[in-house]
């Protein structure tokens, strides 16, 4: 998956505007002049955003795809040099073989994904876990955002990897805790919203069956869409991709929050985003359940079949009042904010410091990279981080 600056936002977006607070941030990201289902997400701190222009139609032509690696793989490296950073992150293998060999510094591996489930090749699925493997080896210090994901690489790289270099360091929500009213409508339709990237992992069956059963509900889809269609449902609305500022402008008029996924090896490693940010909107939750969903389950009505769905379902619509309080809702949120978690990773890398003066690099996902001072005085340390 490609993670450009004005895809709905993720974790790579969060950590880089949060790193700019105090450090100054240079974006270099990956641009397709054909992606459908972007937002215009605002620069709101100092992050100063460059972007890599990628050729169309490279997943059609091979040739085409090399000359676009070359001309990534000259750019990336070219900014490097300049830089000449003592520690690069990066967060994905791919990375690894579009970096100089010959780099001395410290390196990071933020693993925010369970790379080779994306991957239905065997030869793909092959390459990308050998250079996992190099990756892994080389790294001096490794994040991962789930408890999944650190015992499915443990499991995969048992050979190469060193134990006491892996911290779960999660996902969180952006911004301030917002004050709405913590309340149930009572329109003529009960009110589903889900916010995020509509991909294969959607389950769009669970919707439709429920439909069909109940006559008093509608669903409404807020994010881009990837590799999919979405059924056409007169109960079904899109609503395409919209600000992350304004978000809860389009779903305050919501009665629940919905997070409909088919569970598999990509789903089950995530600590989603969403469930911080939908805890924050102040509704209801329904969310297919797996095991990180555990530390949300105050919060969330959950599910495992379609019957625990309608179960659940036919719970929500007899509802009075939102499942939790405000005040355990505010003590989450203040203890899973953004800021806390970059404030967790700075202190992880200064604990790689070993001279007076530094400059990481720091590679999210491919193409994507964030430069950031270490310095309080947002001069002289340079931090890069790249996404894919």
């Amino acid at each position: 998956m490609n993670v450009e600056w004005n895809w709905i936002k993720q974790r790579p977006h969060f950590i880089a505007e949060g790193l700019s607070k105090n450090h100054h941030v240079e974006v270099l990201y990956r641009y397709w002049y054909n992606r459908k289902g972007l937002t215009l997400n605002r620069n709101e701190n100092s992050v100063k955003l460059s972007r890599i222009y990628s050729i169309p139609f490279i997943t059609r032509f091979a040739k085409l795809k090399a000359v676009n690696d070359w001309i990534v793989s000259r750019k990336i490296k070219k900014v490097a040099r300049k830089f000449d950073p003592d520690i690069v992150y990066l967060t994905h293998p791919n990375q690894f073989e579009k970096f100089d060999n010959n780099y001395k510094g410290k390196v990071i591996y933020d693993c925010m994904d369970y790379h080779t489930a994306f991957i239905t090749e065997n030869s793909e699925q092959q390459r990308i876990k050998e250079l996992e493997t190099k990756l892994i080896a080389r790294a001096d210090l490794i994040l991962v955002s789930s408890e999944k994901l650190r015992s499915n690489l443990l499991k995969d790289f048992q050979e190469v990897i060193d134990d006491s270099k892996l911290k779960v360091v999660r996902n969180g929500y952006n911004g301030e805790i917002l004050e709405v009213p913590a309340e149930k409508r009572k329109g003529p339709k009960y009110i589903f919203a889900y916010v995020g990237t509509i991909s294969h992992w959607f389950d769009f069956d669970i919707l439709l069956k429920s439909l069909n059963e109940f006559e008093d509900i509608e669903y409404r889809l807020i994010g881009p869409v990837s590799g999919v269609t979405i059924p056409e449902n007169d109960r079904i609305k899109y609503l395409g991709s919209v600000d992350h500022q304004d978000i809860y402008s389009n779903i305050k008029d919501a009665d629940a929050l919905i997070m409909p996924f088919t569970l598999n090896d990509i789903v089950e490693a995530v600590d989603p985003v969403k469930l911080y940010e939908y805890i924050n909107f102040n509704k209801d939750i329904l969310t297919v359940r797996y095991k990180e969903i555990e530390r949300f389950s105050k919060f969330t009505y959950s599910y495992d079949s379609y019957d625990e769905y309608k179960k659940q379902l036919k719970l929500l619509l007899q509802a009075t009042d939102i499942k939790y309080d405000q005040d355990s809702r505010e003590q989450f949120l203040n203890a899973n904010n953004w800021e806390n978690r970059v404030s967790t990773i700075e202190k992880l890398i200064e604990e790689l410091r070993y001279q007076k003066y530094i400059e990481i690099s720091i590679f999210f996902r491919y193409y994507f990279f964030v430069v950031c001072s270490l310095s309080n005085h947002k001069s002289n340390q340079y931090l890069f981080l790249f996404f894919h």
